[in-house]
Parts: structure tokens; C-alpha cells; sequence
């Protein structure tokens, strides 16, 4: 029964489509053609596949703002900024971005009139330019290499007419200001000065230069104070770019007032000197290690290896195994070299009759040999455990002669003493110092003194 519906209304349906397809071709035969819209022209008309402008007079649109910046950016000059790691100099930094080795000799050439190749360090970026080829793609001819000498310079090397060179350089915008810090030392000076917002290089130069009065092992104590004024270069937003000069530091230690102060004498040479004129700096310096503890000091004691009591001719300071070793004053090497239980061991002949000496190195500094002469301050070896030694400690002694005196009890002959001219030069500058130091709160305030106004790239 259900077939016989199905195929009824297969029958039906087929009779339906002929009616219709009857039905068309006679309405396309009584008119051939039917007008669906009244407008000829295409509804959504294609742009032309190109348009001569000339030929036909068609004014061409502007472009849009994408298209100029896309153009303009075409346009630039193509830049290539590198990082210099260890080892790398600023000629590797070239070929690597791509410059001819031919340029980059003659580029390098003319940067060294200005600056200091040799003065690159890890981690400085140099950026290489290159003119934008006419396709504008890849890299054209090489025109400049550029990189920041120190925060307040660049410096660059810019192609001429032809293949030369010439050197250029920039100096940043900064003002130059004066800052004054003052604080109570909690754990340590240098802890609590850079939690004021001291930073930490104008500390390290304010602990060196106390270091000749001042034992920062055993001298300082919970409560004291200190107070320092220094230089500082910033720039437009306000950013420090350079530290300056330390011109003034002091501490207070149980009641005990040390200052110094800045002085540049008439020759040019800058040294720090108490209120009275007398410069700070000492023949030797108190420590010849820094961060240094004291672990055994001068005087009769029961030797740790040999077991008896035994007269210790120094004082030891207990430091990490290659801890770098200042001489303690200038003078002449003596001896450099193994001495049986002293380990590797150097001695400096100073003048006025001292000698300091210093053993258990680990190694000892290269070029540190008999005859040489050393400035105060200067590496000459390394903390060690060489020789008869239970740890790595600095076994340091001062000698008058031959003979080891108390390093931390000894008197040593101090530095210069300004007198006529040369005193009162000072006195005015430490007036002027004084000046600031009251005008300036010590709560971190700056005062500006001068503007360094600087410019473009130029000769």
C-alpha cells in the first residue's frame, strides 16, 4: 500500500516540474530580453587592472596614511645594533653586522681619533647603519657605527663623500647638582649609607679614603653616624647618568669626629685632606684587604699547628680564598716568590725605614717579581692557604728593619701638609664646601649648580 502512495507522488511531482519548465520557455519566447535594473552600470564595479594617467587626464588620489608611513619607513636607513661580548672588539661587532672588514678598518680608523677601542666592554651595543637599497630590501652601502663612549658622550664614525670617514661625538644634556646624605650606621656603613640612597661607588670611594683613620672592622659601632656630599650628573627627566666627585664625607664614631675634605691643588692633584690641611692618606694603609675580619691578631699564642705557644709577628684576616691583596703603601718588591712556611709571599720596602709583608697567597699578582716598584693600593696577589696555613687568611706584618712591628698600633707618617699659598687655597675651597654643606638639608636634597648644555652629533 505504501509503494503505491509513493509512487503517486513521484508521478505528481514530475508533473508539477514539466509545467514549470513549460512555463518559462514560453515567457522567453514572448520577450527575449528582460531589463532587471533600470542603471547599466555594474553594482559593484572592479578597479582597473592599471590606468595610463597621462594619456587619459585622470587626477591619481593621495595616498593614504598607511601607505606614507609605509613609504617613509622604506625610506630610512637600515640599522643594525649589536652587543659586544667577552673578548669581542668594536671591528668583530662590524663584520658581524655585516660591514665590509675593507670600511670597517678605515670607519675604525677614524673613531680611535675620539675614542678609545680598546675601552669596549661586554655588554655595550654598537649600532651599525646602513643606507636602504632602492628595492628596499636588505642593506645598502655602510654609513655610520655609533656607540656610547660613557653616559654623558656617544660616539660615531660617519661616512664622507666617498669611502673616508670622519669623527663625530655628542654630548648629553645633563645638570650638574650637589647632593648631601646623613645617617646612623646600623649593621654597616656601607649598608646603611645605600639604604639613604647613597649610591654605591661615591661609598666605596667614602670607605677608601676613611680607610687611612679608620678600622671598619673594630672602629665602628651600632649608633654612629656619617655624612657625606658628592656630585651627581642628570638628565632631562631627572635620571642619574654619571656620578661625580665625593666632595666631603665624615663619620662619628662614639663621639669621635673624622672629616675630609675635597681639595684639587694648584698642580691639578686632587687628594683629600681634615680640616686643617693635613691630607688623610697615610704611608700604608690600615687594611691591605677589603672586608676583611681579624682572626688572630699580634702578640704571643698557642700556634694552631704546631701546638705551642709561639710569637705571632703579625696579624691575619680571615678572607675568601682569592680575595684580591693591596700593596699598603708604595715602595719597591723585595722578595716575591715561595718562603717555606710562609707559602707564596711578597715583601714592599717603603720608605722612612718600612717594610710591609704579606704570605699565604694563592697565587701571587702577575708581574709582582724583586725590583719592581707598586703603587699604593695595587693588587700584588691573591688570599690563599699556601705554606703553614689551617684556612685561606692573609698573613700580613709592617717591619721597622728587619724587625715586625704591631700593624694595628703603628704610627706611619702621613701625607702632605698644605701650607702658604697652598693653605690658603684650601681654606677658601673648604669654606665654599661648608657653604654648601649648610644650604644643601641632608636628607637627599640636590641643588643644581651648572647646566652642561651639549648637542647633536657634530666635529
Amino acid at each position: 500500500m505504501g509503494r503505491r502512495v509513493s509512487a503517486k507522488i513521484k508521478r505528481s511531482a514530475k508533473a508539477v516540474a514539466i509545467v514549470g519548465i513549460l512555463g518559462v520557455i514560453a515567457m522567453i519566447a514572448a520577450r527575449p530580453f528582460v531589463t532587471l535594473v533600470e542603471d547599466p552600470a555594474p553594482l559593484d564595479p572592479l578597479p582597473p587592472a592599471y590606468a595610463d594617467y597621462e594619456s587619459e587626464h585622470v587626477t591619481a588620489s593621495e595616498p593614504t596614511a598607511a601607505d606614507s608611513d609605509i613609504d617613509d619607513r622604506l625610506k630610512r636607513p637600515v640599522e643594525r645594533v649589536v652587543t659586544a661580548g667577552s673578548g669581542d672588539t668594536i671591528k668583530d661587532l662590524m663584520l658581524r653586522a655585516g660591514v665590509d672588514s675593507g670600511d670597517a678598518a678605515l670607519a675604525l680608523d677614524s673613531l680611535g681619533t675620539i675614542y678609545d677601542p680598546r675601552t669596549l666592554r661586554a655588554g655595550q651595543k654598537i649600532t651599525v647603519t646602513f643606507a636602504r637599497p632602492p628595492e628596499g630590501f636588505g642593506q645598502g652601502d655602510f654609513l655610520t657605527v655609533s656607540l656610547n663612549a660613557d653616559p654623558m658622550r656617544e660616539v660615531a664614525a660617519r661616512r664622507t663623500t666617498g669611502r673616508g670617514f670622519e669623527a663625530v661625538e655628542a654630548k648629553r644634556q645633563v645638570t650638574r647638582e650637589v647632593a648631601h646624605f646623613s645617617g646612623t650606621i646600623k649593621a654597616s656603613l656601607f649598608e646603611s649609607a645605600q639604604n639613604a640612597g647613597v649610591p654605591p661607588q661615591v661609598i666605596v670611594t667614602m670607605i677608601h679614603a676613611l680607610s687611612y683613620d679608620v678600622d671598619f672592622q673594630r672602629d665602628i659601632q651600632s649608633g654612629d653616624s656619617f655624612d657625606v656630599m658628592f656630585e651627581g650628573y642628570y638628565d632631562a627627566k631627572g635620571k642619574l647618568v654619571r656620578n661625580g666627585n665625593l666632595l666631603y664625607a665624615a663619620v662619628n664614631l662614639s663621639g669621635k669626629p673624622i672629616a675630609m675634605y675635597r681639595y684639587e691643588n694648584s698642580q691639578g692633584v686632587v687628594e683629600y685632606f681634615n680640616d686643617k690641611g693635613e691630607s688623610v692618606k697615610k704611608a700604608l694603609l690600615r687594611t691591605p684587604v677589603d672586608g676583611a675580619r681579624i682572626t688572630s691578631g699580634f702578640g704571643m699564642r698557642t700556634h694552631p699547628i704546631l701546638g705551642y705557644t709561639k710569637m705571632h709577628k703579625g696579624v691575619d684576616f680571615g678572607v675568601p680564598t682569592g680575595t684580591p691583596i693591596m700593596a699598603a703603601g708604595d715602595g719597591t718588591v723585595e722578595m716575591a716568590g715561595f718562603n717555606g712556611s710562609y707559602g707564596n709571599y711578597v715583601r714592599i720596602r717603603h720608605g722612612n725605614g718600612y717594610a710591609t709583608a704579606y704570605a699565604h697567597m694563592s697565587r701571587i699578582a702577575q708581574g709582582i717579581r724583586t725590583g719592581r716598584h707598586v703603587a699604593q693600593g695595587q693588587v700584588i696577589g691573591f688570599v690563599g692557604a699556601t705554606g703553614r696555613a689551617t684556612g685561606p687568611h692573609l698573613h700580613y706584618e709592617v717591619l721597622i728593619g728587619m724587625t715586625q712591628i704591631n700593624p694595628m698600633s703603628v704610627k706611619v707618617p702621613t701625607g702632605t701638609k698644605l701650607a702658604g699659598r697652598e693653605l690658603d687655597r684650601f681654606r677658601v675651597a673648604k669654606a665654599r664646601l661648608d657653604t654648601l654643606l649648610a644650604k644643601i638639608p641632608p636628607s637627599g636634597t640636590r641643588l643644581a649648580e651648572n647646566l652642561v648644555k651639549t648637542g647633536p652629533l657634530t666635529n
